[in-house]
């Protein structure tokens, strides 16, 4: 499957995950402060990956 050769989808399913894991069980307790400087971590890693992509899936 072609998709599985970005790192921007594996990304994206590692976040999927943790979210499902963290909603479910509540592995992390986190403040107000703590959710919002994941979020900004999320971001930023959204958008280093989208600057390494110099091709499109259908070429990988």
């Amino acid at each position: 499957m072609q998709l599985l050769k970005s790192k921007t989808v594996w990304y994206a399913i590692l976040i999927a995950v943790l979210s499902i894991v963290q909603g479910y069980i509540g592995l992390l307790p986190m403040t107000p402060v703590a959710q919002m400087l994941v979020g900004i971590g999320i971001s930023v890693g959204i958008v280093i990956l989208r600057l390494l992509t110099n091709q499109p899936i259908s070429e990988k």
